[in-house]
């Protein structure tokens, strides 16, 4: 279990603490708990093939923690630009390009949720706002753009990761 050093690691030296991932399903190595179980269900849907690998990686973590609820993981299907899809207007201001308002809107409505976003390797998320936006830097303007959408718009647009702050604002009440 190499992915899940760090985290028994960190909940082992601090007993008050819990732990959560983020991690997004397409990059998981085929050796993560559930992924290749998840990756040979064609006909799963996001949620089913997210809850998979959660449900997996939540069981080898829970059985080293001697079953202690200390740990929420979360699985991205696609990129955490898909995120911000969920106001196009907003993000559109935060890359400084108003004007790209109605192109990233366009895309959103192809979806269901902005967490469908991708078909292929060719149009994952991040590829759709570098064809728009070639200058757009992930690690720069993703948070700036989140920030300016509001993690309020992102929760109504955005069930599965609703569903993951719920449960991590439930363990801190704990």
């Amino acid at each position: 279990m190499p992915f899940a050093k760090d985290i028994l690691n960190h909940l082992r030296n601090d007993q008050a603490a819990f732990a959560t991932t983020m991690v997004h399903y397409y990059r998981l190595p085929r050796t993560w708990p559930g992924r290749d179980e998840a990756g040979r269900g064609a006909t799963l849907s996001s949620r089913d093939r997210a809850n998979t690998v959660e449900q997996a990686i939540l069981g080898d973590i829970s059985e080293a923690m001697g079953h202690q609820p200390r740990f929420v993981p979360h699985v991205v299907m696609h990129e955490f630009e898909g995120l911000l899809f969920s106001d196009p207007d907003r993000f559109a201001q935060s890359l400084g390009k108003p004007d790209l308002a109605p192109q990233l809107r366009a895309i959103r409505d192809e979806f269901e949720t902005p967490e469908d976003i991708n078909d292929s390797p060719d149009s994952a998320p991040s590829k759709r706002v570098r064809n728009l936006f070639p200058r757009y830097q992930k690690p720069l303007m993703g948070p700036l753009a989140v920030e300016r959408i509001g993690l309020d718009a992102v929760r109504e647009a955005c069930p599965l990761f609703s569903e993951w702050l719920v449960a991590l604002e439930q363990r801190v009440r704990q």
